[in-house]
């Protein structure tokens, strides 16, 4: 994932075996070593979560969500 992820931007990422969505909460990290911090809730991860929370990962391993 490119480093141009704001705060708001709708977010997949795989949770298991499972595709995830989650809102970007924090864009943080110098370059080469991104974290993006998601906020999580039970309807946008499709109850994966009971409620809402936050999870980090490295910037890498998410992407821009595309509109269905």
């Amino acid at each position: 994932m490119s480093d141009d992820l704001k705060v708001g931007d709708v977010v997949a990422f795989l949770w298991g075996v499972s595709e995830v969505r989650g809102t970007v909460a924090e864009v943080y990290g110098q370059k080469g070593h991104r974290q993006v911090v998601i906020a999580l809730d039970p309807d946008t991860t499709g109850y994966v979560v009971d409620e809402p929370t936050t999870v980090s990962l490295p910037i890498e391993d998410v992407r821009r969500a595309v509109a269905a």
